[in-house]
């Protein structure tokens, strides 16, 4: 009779366990649901943004410096914006007429997919002709030298020459890519929506990112960052992005751009942690390029960290290419 007691004891033991874990999944649920219905209204693009058509939408950009000086473009990475490039381009627009855009899936440029390499090639072929800049410089920085890569290889003779910024050019796929799209909802927009809104961890993942010369984002540089991963099509974009491999080009196809002869160069943070010590060196001789210019403490966002050398670096490039042709 003890023993049976006890057995039942235990079994409503487990019982009110398992109970009291499934109301708590339930308040969790109905707490995400609750997040998402308050957040459920997406942030407006700041007024006096100026857009160009790239084919089935409209991509934001901007330009500095004289119309008839040679042309730069400027291609941005991944969670970047125009906003990351304006240091160095109102440097490099001293002397040259600078652009920038949003590539699609990121900043203001409204968000039509697939957001795949090609596609954002064609993006850059499109934001080209539609501005028309005639065999410009291109500068792609960490995901955007993939995209200028892909470019290249597309449209031979298009670019006067090409310039990768902290970024070998590389398609990749990361363990655990698979995992934002495997999360249920509300769960998963609960999450990012917490994310992008949360001012402290944005800045501290930016300034991890950035390295230790990276001067503190002020309030209005946090909202450049911020304000694009919240508007309509934002999450799902991201969501898109995250599920395939890192925008770039094989090792081969890299190998092409050098037997073009397409005159390059290759620029990064000494100390960036996203690639190994060895990593520019490589890059500069898959793509032909000279050995690469390394700025001293710096990481990541050396276009954001270190401005001037970055600029100095690209603007030496561009001279380098009137006094050949």
């Amino acid at each position: 009779m003890r023993r049976f007691l006890r057995v039942r004891r235990d079994g409503l033991s487990w019982a009110a366990t398992l109970v009291a874990m499934v109301c708590v999944l339930v308040a969790i649920s109905w707490a995400a649901q609750a997040y998402v219905w308050a957040t459920d209204a997406p942030a407006t693009a700041p007024a006096g943004l100026t857009y160009v058509r790239t084919g089935p939408y409209l991509t934001r950009y901007e330009a500095w410096g004289p119309r008839a000086g040679p042309p730069v473009v400027l291609v941005h990475g991944a969670f970047e914006s125009v906003a990351t490039w304006v240091p160095v381009a109102t440097r490099l627009a001293r002397g040259s007429h600078v652009e920038a855009y949003d590539i699609e899936g990121y900043g203001y440029t409204e968000r039509v997919g697939p957001y795949t390499t090609e596609s954002m090639a064609r993006q850059l072929a499109r934001f080209l002709v539609a501005r028309h800049l005639d065999h410009p410089v291109l500068v792609g920085h960490s995901l955007g030298a993939g995209v200028i890569a892909r470019f290249v290889l597309d449209h031979p003779g298009a670019a006067a020459g090409v310039v990768f910024v902290d970024g070998d050019g590389l398609a990749a796929t990361y363990p655990g890519s698979s995992v934002p799209g495997l999360m249920p909802e509300p769960f998963r927009t609960a999450l990012y929506r917490g994310a992008v809104r949360n001012r402290a961890l944005i800045s501290t993942v930016f300034g991890l990112a950035c390295g230790t010369g990276c001067p503190t984002l002020t309030s209005r540089q946090l909202l450049s960052v911020q304000g694009p991963l919240q508007v309509a099509g934002a999450e799902q974009a991201l969501l898109a992005l995250s599920s395939r491999p890192v925008v770039g080009v094989s090792p081969g196809e890299l190998g092409r751009i050098r037997s073009s002869a397409l005159p390059a160069l290759v620029v990064f943070g000494a100390d960036d942690g996203e690639f190994s010590a060895g990593a520019p060196a490589r890059t500069a001789a898959r793509i032909g390029a000279p050995a690469p210019v390394l700025i001293a403490d710096c990481g990541h966002l050396s276009l954001w960290s270190h401005p001037t050398q970055v600029a100095e670096a690209i603007d030496m490039f561009q001279r380098g290419l009137a006094g050949t042709s």
